[in-house]
């Protein structure tokens, strides 16, 4: 991880901390959620920074998550390298103590190219669906949740003739997750499936991950972090071999399993704060669009 990257986490996180006592003062409007505790009566609650459209956290939650992404391009890809900036607000709502609504996907992009396609910009997606916790034990702190999303394709994302968000049928994702506590030490889950409504347009895949936390010191959590994104039906758009993983769809005709692993931090700011931070890497020979990912954000939660 490059200084000027480690300087640029640095720098954020310093901003994000110094405005959010500030944001905490103004909050007592949202204590109509409360009624639920810290995350459906759970009160350890340390969700993923990494992958935040497809490791969906299994905890009933209503909350904000502004999050801003940087990610390297690959030199080994067509364009011989380039970056991403994606801007996101995720949204979710506590319904009741096991029902939410959730929008995890949203938000502006930012691609350059070093060679082959122009560099463009444009919005995402917007996916928004429910989850249920199935199984929901706050006093032994396990919970199991299965949930569905649908992502019309209501995007602007294009270039150099290829659509990347907004055309073809859109995507169903039903998934499945869960997370256990014991003490300082937590664990998370995640699987799913990613399928393209308009197979003929869209890559289809499985999509799952892996969270492990450890509480450093009192409100400080050191993660690790793996997440894998395997293709299992390819469009018929781009005469490719790559994928855009989690990010853009290009409907390649050629795709296949991508594994990443990353490495972070969660702080606690106060009971409805928290600020995470993390460092994204493949672990896989393939990469498609992933060369390093670095990820920031804030959640303001009940």
């Amino acid at each position: 991880m490059g200084a000027r990257r480690v300087g640029m986490l640095t720098v954020a996180m310093g901003l994000i901390a110094a405005s959010a006592p500030a944001a905490a003062d103004g909050l007592d409007f949202l204590d109509f959620a409360g009624s639920f505790g810290a995350a459906g009566g759970f009160h350890r609650y340390v969700p993923a920074v990494s992958n935040p459209l497809f490791n969906e956290t299994p905890y009933i939650t209503t909350e904000l998550r502004a999050l801003y992404l940087h990610n390297d391009i690959p030199d080994s890809f067509v364009t011989q390298g380039g970056s991403i900036n994606a801007g996101a607000l995720e949204a979710r709502l506590a319904l009741t103590d096991r029902l939410g609504f959730i929008a995890p996907k949203d938000g502006y992009v930012q691609l350059h190219f070093n060679k082959a396609l122009a560099d463009t910009n444009g919005f995402e997606n917007v996916a928004v669906g429910l989850k249920y916790a199935v199984i929901s034990n706050p006093a032994a702190d396990e919970i199991l949740t299965i949930g569905g999303l649908y992502e019309p394709p209501s995007g602007s994302l294009q270039t150099s003739g290829i659509t990347l968000q907004g055309h073809g049928g859109g995507f169903f994702n039903p998934f499945i997750s869960g997370a256990k506590a014991w003490g300082r030490f937590g664990i998370e889950g995640d699987v799913g499936l990613n399928i393209a409504a308009d197979s003929n347009h869209d890559s289809s895949m499985v999509h799952y991950a892996g969270h492990l936390d450890y509480e450093l010191v009192d409100g400080l959590y050191g993660l690790f972090e793996m997440n894998g994104f395997s293709v299992y039906q390819t469009g018929l758009r781009t005469n490719g071999n790559f994928e855009g993983v989690d990010l853009v769809n290009f409907g390649s005709l050629n795709a296949g399993t991508v594994i990443t692993a990353a490495f972070g931090l969660r702080y606690r700011l106060n009971d409805h704060i928290l600020l995470g931070a993390a460092y994204e890497r493949p672990v896989t020979a393939r990469e498609d669009i992933i060369a390093s990912r670095v990820y920031i954000d804030l959640v303001l939660h009940y």
